[in-house]
């Protein structure tokens, strides 16, 4: 995503200097869709966030907050 002006956190080689040290890349997909290559059905699975992503953004959070 680096090569798109869009670095992902937590990556240790293309990520942002001063990025967030966590267990992989911090890439997630609400909802994906796509359709079925025989039955053209139309398919979409949805996650929610792990919870170390939650964790992550409230302690952003917290500190952007601080630093305002």
């Amino acid at each position: 995503m680096q090569y798109i002006g869009h670095p992902l956190v937590g990556d240790p080689l293309y990520g942002p200097k001063k990025t967030i040290h966590g267990n992989g890349q911090f890439l997630h997909a609400q909802e994906l869709g796509f359709e079925h290559p025989r039955t053209h059905e139309l398919m979409i699975f949805s996650a929610p966030l792990p919870e170390v992503f939650e964790k992550t953004l409230r302690t952003l959070r917290v500190n952007q907050s601080l630093e305002s």
